[in-house]
């Protein structure tokens, strides 16, 4: 038996909810009732059931997705590539905190505007029967029956006055079956896909050929050539740095507060090589496989103005980072690398 679809038009409603009332009464099942309006009148209003609604489960998930991304992000790729900046922690607080806050935010509006189209049942992959008089303000109401229930069913939309029915086959607005399976399908592929990729990417499981080495970029340097040279004779405005190859000021003394400040600065500006315990064993390692331990007995044993110099000027393939650091900061860090434990290497 062939079914048909039925969509009457209802200026108001009440005889629409008389007739859904009807409909429903002649045992047509609610799932083959659908009403189309332009205003959002409730289910109740029109004697439906109220759908299961899918909103809070799928915040909640979005929720834990977007903390487990910020977790991922904050947490564990600063693990595997370890660079301390400025003296912080790899998992400093206070941008962990919006990351965690950003993230957990997409994710719950990601995941509510999802609900929302699984909820309304968007998108619409199926030709629907539709009459453009319902953008008017009309009320339709649509069902599919057979051919036992179709003279039962016209004469509900007639004694509800339906102004409007319209008849259709259904086989010409048959359900979109593999077309919907496919369209989510591919979403969820395009989903997942966005979530593996930075993975992938992370753990070099996909390598790119891209120039990400210190070593092999093409770039200047800040601490690199070419550079204007000063005028003769010139003077720095805080007073020359170097008088005849050596320190132009006075050691700061080695006191606790010079040596904080040292370590501080140490972190920002030599931790990238020398490592934070100043083994040699920072994250450009790889990259420079000739770093010394700066606890080293020949370092330990360094005089002062020497170490200041290098700082200054730099050496080999150390770069002079002495316009980074003023006179007095520098000798902070020379103090800072005096005051490590010495071992034998």
């Amino acid at each position: 038996m062939a079914d048909t679809l039925l969509l009457g038009l209802f200026d108001d409603v009440e005889p629409a909810s008389n007739a859904i009332h009807d409909l429903r009464e002649l045992g047509v099942p609610e799932n083959r009732i659908t009403v189309m309006s332009n205003v959002p009148y409730t289910p109740k209003m029109l004697g439906l059931t109220p759908p299961r609604q899918w909103f809070l489960p799928f915040i909640v998930i979005g929720a834990l997705g977007g903390a487990s991304i910020a977790f991922f992000i904050t947490y564990i790729t600063p693990r595997l590539y370890k660079i301390y900046v400025g003296g912080q922690p790899l998992t400093p607080f206070p941008p962990s905190a919006i990351m965690y806050f950003e993230f957990t935010a997409l994710g719950i509006m990601v995941m509510a505007f999802l609900s929302f189209m699984l909820q309304n049942r968007f998108p619409v992959l199926r030709k629907q029967i539709y009459d453009e008089r319902i953008t008017e303000g009309y009320i339709g109401v649509q069902t599919q029956v057979g051919d036992l229930l179709l003279d039962a069913a016209v004469n509900v939309y007639e004694a509800n006055h339906a102004r409007i029915l319209n008849r259709e086959s259904a086989k010409a607005y048959r359900s979109p079956g593999m077309t919907h399976l496919v369209f989510w399908g591919a979403v969820g592929v395009l989903a997942l896909g966005a979530l593996l990729t930075p993975l992938l990417l992370t753990y070099r499981i996909v390598k790119l050929p891209w120039v990400n080495g210190m070593d092999k970029s093409p770039a200047v340097g800040y601490q690199e050539g070419p550079r204007r040279e000063l005028p003769a004779d010139s003077v720095p405005i805080d007073g020359p740095v170097l008088i005849a190859g050596q320190p132009a000021s006075q050691p700061v003394e080695a006191s606790e507060e010079s040596i904080a400040r040292g370590q501080m600065l140490f972190d920002i500006n030599c931790a990238m090589c020398h490592g934070t315990d100043a083994g040699g064993d920072g994250p450009f390692k790889k990259y420079l496989p000739e770093i010394p331990s700066l606890t080293s007995d020949r370092v330990q044993s360094t005089p002062d103005n020497e170490i200041f110099l290098v700082i200054t000027l730099g050496r080999n393939r150390m770069p002079a980072i002495g316009e980074n650091l003023t006179p007095g900061e520098t000798w902070d860090v020379v103090n800072y690398v005096h005051s490590l434990q010495a071992t034998s290497e």
